[in-house]
């Protein structure tokens, strides 16, 4: 949402135990997982991990409805949920960006994107993956979470001209359903869009800020 370019990065090795093929909603009972199961070899990439199981995001489907119908992001948008969850997705990394596009999609964002199998010219791997697409988009700056400074070295972006960004971000508590199992953190942005649709948006913009690397 802050980004001028959004790059799905697509050719990176799939981590099985990771969040690429699942997340957390909220129930009567507390956080559950929706998971996709998927064909998987080790070292395969993203766009390369192909759905074992075109029907599990139609049960997806059902397990939102039955936790989300009383929400109006659901009143408003359970049309447009049912049409990509019963949308045939070939990989994981299809799904993962469709429903990531709808989510930005509901949160206002103008951003455009671009999937890196799409990109000519990045190569390398960690750091200098990302420092190679920075290049090849021409970007001045890079925006980055904290998970990835574990692995970025600061000097492959100042060769190219470029700066890091590292974002801020203050957790913070909206209202969700089940009210009796109180607020439940660390839930897909759906839980979000789904509980507060009217101001997500400025809910997320809010509690993110950047500072220089």
């Amino acid at each position: 949402m802050s980004a001028d370019i959004f790059v799905y990065l697509d050719t990176v090795q799939f981590s099985k135990n990771g969040l690429q093929n699942r997340n957390q909603i909220k129930t009567s009972q507390g956080p559950a997982w929706l998971s996709v199961p998927v064909r998987h070899q080790f070292g395969q990439e993203i766009r390369e991990t192909l759905i074992a199981d075109q029907k599990a995001t139609r049960k997806h489907l059902k397990t939102l409805a039955a936790n989300y119908a009383h929400t109006p992001g659901f009143g408003r948008w359970s049309d447009e949920l049912r049409t990509l969850l019963e949308t045939e997705h070939k990989s994981m990394g299809d799904l993962a960006i469709s429903s990531t596009d709808w989510l930005l999609n509901k949160l206002g964002s103008t951003t455009e994107s671009v999937r890196a199998s799409e990109l000519v010219g990045p190569e390398g791997k960690a750091s200098q993956l990302v420092a190679s697409i920075c290049e090849t988009l021409k970007a001045d700056c890079y925006l980055t979470g904290t998970g990835a400074l574990s692995y970025m070295e600061k000097g492959d972006f100042t060769k190219i001209g470029c700066e890091i960004q590292v974002q801020q971000w203050q957790p913070f508590e909206y209202e969700q359903a089940f009210k009796n199992v109180g607020f439940v953190p660390d839930l897909s942005t759906l839980d979000l869009v789904l509980n507060q649709p009217d101001n997500a948006s400025q809910l997320i913009r809010a509690a993110g800020s950047w500072c220089p690397l």
